[in-house]
């Protein structure tokens, strides 16, 4: 995949004209759904307006092919999908506030938010409220453990493997021996710290430092790292794990060039990022020579038919490619959909016990049949026909486990001379 422009004045154009009131919709020419079943999508816009701009349309248009494929049939009664959208800030008490909000909007299914932390405040509001919520990117390790009567899930997976992943490859096939952490100071960063150090040192790997920088009331796009940057490289690692978001991305690579300790290094330190949409903000602010030297990890694997298909039905739509977890959102929304269709309900309580079943998640049968991206309207006929499906999505197979998170394939990627290379294939 070439790293060039995507079309992106054209996108906030439309953005802008969706855009109205905080809800990705038109006010002046609202849609009249059929039996609308309601459905929150939740994004925290300020840390990293694109990818999640991305990802709401991301859910529009699983939206969009359900509804224009008949909707679903619960109980002979023909329904479709109406998407509320909301910007949760980022922050925890606004998460807790748009929960509240969706509650008296009558909403009691909500797919987001994008973070860790505003992930864990809404998760306490909807287990209390028996509501069931997906996120397509808050990733932390804590969400799996809650107690949380099986309504929260997510199609993006845990750190814990994410992390162990990363460990992995820098010490087996990358060779490191002694890295470095740099890291936001915040739930995701916390968390991400605490397992790739475990998992590093548990393979005889050195953390010769950590740094940390905070992320309340700072725009990391304009932050000074070479604090952070000049301690860690003073201890001289091989690679540093780079647990950061979207923003900060390019900063951190012109900041680390700067660096003079970073200028006496014969052979640079790769950095090792964790998984997000990096690719544009690279390409518009990140430093070439550095951004040679980096590796990410991603459960993006964008050589899959289902994603190239969910990739090219994406771009019709829109005129751009997707970003990072727009297809996450997606399968989130479709897992939603053929869980009601399975049950015949749309109450969370029954939908939770059907998630697994349908993406893989439980023993098959020999008849269960797979079904891809934008196939409702065959997999509504087989459901309706007592057939068992699993689909598998955009972002690959699914299969929920006992925990609720996806069972999912890992892709190391390295930019090379422009080009976004998959160089490795993981499993858990």
């Amino acid at each position: 995949m070439k790293l060039k422009g995507l079309h992106f004045c054209w996108f906030l154009m439309v953005f802008v004209m969706l855009w109205g009131c905080e809800k990705f919709e038109e006010d002046y020419n609202k849609i009249a759904y059929k039996n609308p079943i309601r459905i929150g999508v939740v994004g925290d816009l300020t840390s990293g307006r694109e990818v999640v701009e991305n990802v709401f349309f991301g859910v529009k248009l699983a939206a969009e092919e359900i509804n224009g494929s008949g909707g679903l049939t619960i109980n002979n009664v023909e329904r479709e999908i109406q998407l509320i959208y909301k910007n949760s800030a980022g922050t925890s008490a606004d998460g807790l506030k748009i929960v509240n909000e969706l509650i008296d909007e009558n909403v009691d299914i909500i797919i987001g938010p994008t973070s860790s932390e505003v992930a864990l405040s809404m998760a306490a509001r909807c287990i209390e409220k028996n509501i069931l919520m997906i996120t397509y990117s808050a990733s932390a390790p804590e969400i799996s453990t809650l107690a949380d009567k099986d309504l929260i899930w997510r199609t993006c997976p845990s750190d814990e493997f994410s992390g162990m992943m990363m460990a992995r490859f820098a010490a087996d096939s990358l060779k490191k021996t002694r890295a470095a952490i740099l890291y936001r100071d915040d739930t995701f960063g916390n968390g991400m710290k605490a397992v790739i150090q475990s998992k590093f040192q548990a393979i005889n790997g050195e953390i010769v430092t950590t740094a940390s920088f905070p992320t309340e009331g700072v725009d990391l796009s304009k932050y000074d790292f070479s604090g952070q940057l000049d301690l860690i490289l003073a201890q001289e690692p091989q690679i540093i794990f780079t647990i950061i978001f979207e923003p900060e991305a390019g900063k951190i690579t012109r900041d680390l060039w700067s660096s003079v300790l970073y200028q006496q290094y014969n052979e640079k330190p790769n950095l090792f990022l964790t998984e997000g949409g990096f690719l544009k903000e690279l390409e518009t602010n990140g430093q070439p020579e550095v951004i040679e030297t980096i590796y990410g990890i991603s459960s993006s694997i964008t050589n899959t038919t289902n994603y190239i298909s969910f990739k090219n039905n994406y771009y019709g739509s829109f005129g751009f490619n997707p970003l990072t977890y727009a297809e996450h959102a997606y399968d989130a929304l479709y897992s939603i959909a053929y869980a009601m269709q399975r049950s015949q309900s749309i109450n969370p309580l029954v939908i939770k016990q059907y998630l697994r079943l349908v993406t893989g998640g439980t023993i098959s049968s020999d008849n269960t049949v797979i079904i891809n991206v934008n196939e409702f309207s065959r997999a509504k006929v087989l459901l309706l026909s007592n057939i068992e499906i699993d689909y598998e999505g955009a972002s690959g197979a699914i299969s929920f486990d006992q925990k609720g998170d996806p069972r999912s394939k890992f892709v190391i990627w390295k930019i090379k001379d422009g080009e976004y290379n998959e160089v490795a294939l993981l499993e858990r």
